[in-house]
């Protein structure tokens, strides 16, 4: 039986529907992120603003880069609820064996190792999905001229950097006790 919902799909992805929704998500995920930090004050106009801003600048990163961000993010979400689905059915069978599993469970979150297997998972999650190409591509496209660009090197050395010190301080976080 054919798929009805194939050509209605590929339709809607040749009206450039598939960029709006990621301009959707980001713009709902910054203005979440913006509203529980508080870090612009309670308005919520203001926090809509900057939200709608930053949901632009990566709704525009496809046309100014060349980038298609529609398939690294349909593939990180399917992998991704994969692997909830996984994790759900795991704890369904495992509930069988354990008499108390949600005092299992909040002893285990409650040790480092969980937080570097989850931030494992997650890197392993944006590499196979292809996202990383969202940061590669920019360096690799030719320098047009007059334009100037820092070197790979720097922009690899500086991302590497900013995710030490992530890792820093979500390990000094674990460390007091806070996560």
């Amino acid at each position: 039986m054919a798929d009805i919902f194939i050509p209605v799909i590929k339709n809607m992805l040749s009206l450039g529907f598939g960029n709006l929704f990621i301009f959707m998500l980001a713009l709902a995920i910054f203005f979440a992120l913006i509203k529980k930090s508080h870090i612009f004050g309670e308005s919520d106009l203001i926090n809509g603003v900057i939200a709608l801003v930053a949901a632009f600048l990566v709704f525009w990163f496809p046309a100014i880069f060349g980038v298609n961000l529609v398939t690294p993010m349909s593939t990180f979400f399917t992998q991704a609820t994969t692997i909830i689905l996984f994790l759900v059915i795991g704890v369904v069978m495992a509930s069988l064996f354990y008499p108390d599993l949600p005092k299992m469970l909040a002893q285990q979150f409650t040790h480092r190792t969980t937080l570097y297997e989850m931030l494992a998972l997650g890197i392993v999650l944006f590499l196979t999905s292809g996202l990383i190409s969202a940061f590669t591509t920019p360096s690799s496209t030719p320098q047009k001229p007059g334009e100037t660009r820092p070197p790979s090197d720097i922009i690899i050395i500086t991302v590497g950097l900013i995710l030490f010190v992530v890792i820093l301080i979500i390990g000094s976080a674990v460390g007091r006790g806070g996560m």
